[in-house]
């Protein structure tokens, strides 16, 4: 098969640049207009929506087979945990993460005779509880810290300005493999622009802000967000490598599914909310 011409090559991959550009500019928006405006029971809410749509994603990929009551349980489980972090009640956020526990472990005793499957199922199932509902919910966590709306804000701009110049770095110069078996497409000099412009982002964010940290903290932070970020793009990578697909959905046009938006927030949240507690104490 003959290769497409360059110019061919450039305009599509100007074409994704676009629609990633757009998209991820109007859920930004959209994101920092819930923070500003909206009471903490609404941003709940768009929490839990958002946990279940990806919930979704996540058991099409990993459980294709799978009826759809029990597909429904693990959604079901996995949105309960934000709401449980919602209430602020330590009883209840460890009953959210150990309810699911207990009712995948009683379903998982009835099934198929394949006993290796029903074990890999209960995991899979357990993991996505963690793995989005846990990971999300570090979101309402967030709203409780002093000054919160910057370090939302902050985590925001470290993750995406950080995937967006990975993106343009690793399209433009990018030529070593970060990882070909994951994600044949990400490059190391992608990676490394991409940790730079998180750090640019970090200190902008510092300054707009009036943030009470130096600019070794702020470097710090911005790394440690930068690098939990690209390992969740890697995590999800082997989700779907696994899996034998390219994208977790398709209803974000040029990011593929609610999962391919979401998955460098997943790590990046819990690792900017323990560090902003870190730096608020010192």
């Amino acid at each position: 098969m003959s290769q497409p011409a360059p110019s061919t090559q450039s305009g599509s991959a100007r074409s994704v640049l676009r629609k990633r550009l757009l998209t991820a500019g109007v859920l930004i928006a959209l994101f920092v207009f819930l923070i500003l405006q909206s009471p903490p029971a609404v941003i709940c809410g768009v929490v839990v929506l958002i946990v279940l749509a990806a919930s979704w994603e996540y058991s099409m990929l990993t459980a294709a087979g799978q009826n759809r009551w029990d597909r429904l349980l693990a959604m079901l489980l996995t949105s309960l945990v934000p709401i449980a972090f919602y209430t602020g009640r330590p009883t209840c956020m460890v009953g959210s993460l150990f309810l699911p526990v207990l009712l995948l472990s009683v379903r998982s005793l009835h099934g198929g005779d394949d006993l290796k499957a029903r074990f890999e199922g209960l995991m899979g199932s357990f993991f996505g509880v963690l793995y989005i509902g846990l990971c999300m919910s570090h979101f309402i966590l967030l709203r409780d810290l002093v000054s919160w709306k910057p370090w939302i804000f902050s985590i925001l701009a470290v993750t995406y300005l950080g995937d967006g110049v990975a993106y343009l770095v690793g399209s433009s110069v990018g030529r070593t493999r970060l990882s070909p078996r994951l994600s044949p497409k990400k490059t190391v000099e992608g990676a490394a622009g991409g940790v730079l412009g998180s750090v640019i982002a970090m200190l902008l964010c510092k300054y707009l802000f009036s943030m009470q940290i130096s600019v070794g903290e702020t470097i710090l932070f911005s790394l440690a967000i930068a690098v939990t970020g690209q390992l969740g793009d890697l995590v999800e990578s082997l989700i779907k490598r696994s899996c034998g697909v390219k994208d977790s959905g398709s209803l974000l046009p040029g990011h593929g599914g609610i999962l391919d938006r979401l998955d460098s927030l997943l790590l990046a949240a819990p690792v900017g909310y323990y560090l902003a507690l870190v730096l608020q104490a010192t």
